[in-house]
């Protein structure tokens, strides 16, 4: 795993070191795999030997936000004179580095021989360069702003706090595109949040976000917040404080949340762009069943679809459950 321990330990001053410092990987691995770091300009490399030279590969190589990727020849390097080399040439993209870093990292060491390491290594970089190219330059919107927010808020409020880290994390679908925010086996929670004035209502988008097929028991969580210039939370300070929360408890966790950050769209480099600060007004649990004010696939015509429709929250107070009932639920799936 890369990650900030590694770099840290890798930018330590070392007696006598020029150039590249680097440290074996995966030792136990039959890959030659190093992270390195160059301790004049701060560039991190993932780096792939071989003395094989059949393995260079005749393909154009990806270059993306902040990284690039080339093959290497370096005669009388004793882990392999032919190289792979994914550097970090901008650090204000590290988040992406190390996700993609790790990414490569777990797809590699399940290959059957050194070709196929090579061509996995490529190949995921170049998949990730595809992800990136398809996210908005300006950043998250203001609507994806608040969305992720309240997917936050309510993994850390809610979730952290009662099952390990890593199943937490792991049940966050939301940036995987399913149609459910988090989802555990018989159990699956949607989050909507709001900043407007009462009447409060939530946008509910398609026919299949309050659809119970296939999910058990659909818990609707609906948070309300206000914007503020200061005085609240910020996106990018709850994005910081779950990092650190999650560092202390369990690293395996934070590999994958900041996986599935990257996939909602968030990158670090972005972060002064979410400045608006949220103050917490309430928040709802409606248990999803019966009659619950929605529509699904079941309602409608032939050739209908993509629906976008909104939900009053005053039309869903029957169907209220308690903080916890909640907690009982989430501490059952564990």
């Amino acid at each position: 795993m890369v990650g900030e321990s590694v770099w840290q330990t890798l930018a330590r001053p070392s007696r006598g070191a020029t150039g590249l410092v680097a440290v074996r990987l995966h030792p136990e691995s039959a890959f030659n795999l190093f992270a390195a770091l160059d301790q004049a300009n701060g560039h991190r490399f993932l780096l792939l030997k071989s003395a094989q030279p059949d393995h260079r590969l005749a393909v154009a190589l990806p270059e993306g936000r902040g990284f690039s990727l080339a093959a290497v020849h370096t005669p009388g390097d004793p882990d392999g004179a032919h190289c792979l080399r994914f550097e970090l040439t901008d650090l204000a993209h590290a988040d992406v580095f190390d996700v993609i870093g790790n990414d490569v990292l777990r797809h590699l060491l399940a290959a059957k021989d050194e070709a196929t390491a090579f061509l996995t290594f490529v190949g995921r970089i170049a998949e990730w360069q595809h992800f990136l190219n398809t996210l908005p330059r300006g950043g998250l919107s203001e609507r994806a702003q608040l969305g992720l927010f309240a997917e936050l808020w309510f993994l850390r409020q809610h979730l952290l706090t009662e099952i390990a880290p890593l199943c937490a994390i792991q049940a966050w679908t939301g940036p995987r595109a399913l149609t459910k925010d988090f989802e555990f086996k018989g159990l699956a929670f949607e989050v909507k949040a709001t900043a407007a004035k009462q009447p409060a209502k939530f946008q509910i988008s398609g026919e299949l976000q309050l659809d119970i097929g296939g999910v058990g028991r659909l818990i609707l969580y609906a948070l309300l917040v206000e914007r503020l210039a200061a005085g609240g939370l910020s996106l990018r300070d709850l994005v910081a404080a779950m990092r650190e929360n999650l560092a202390a408890r369990d690293t395996a966790a934070l590999v994958v949340f900041g996986e599935l950050l990257l996939q909602s769209g968030y990158i670090d480099a972005d972060a002064e762009r979410y400045s608006t600060q949220f103050a917490f007004r309430s928040e709802h649990f409606f248990d999803v069943r019966g009659d619950f004010p929605r529509i699904v696939g079941a309602d409608l015509r032939p050739g209908v679809g993509d629906v976008r429709y909104s939900v009053q929250q005053s039309e869903c107070e029957r169907y209220a459950i308690g903080a916890d009932a909640v907690r009982n639920l989430i501490r059952a799936t564990s």
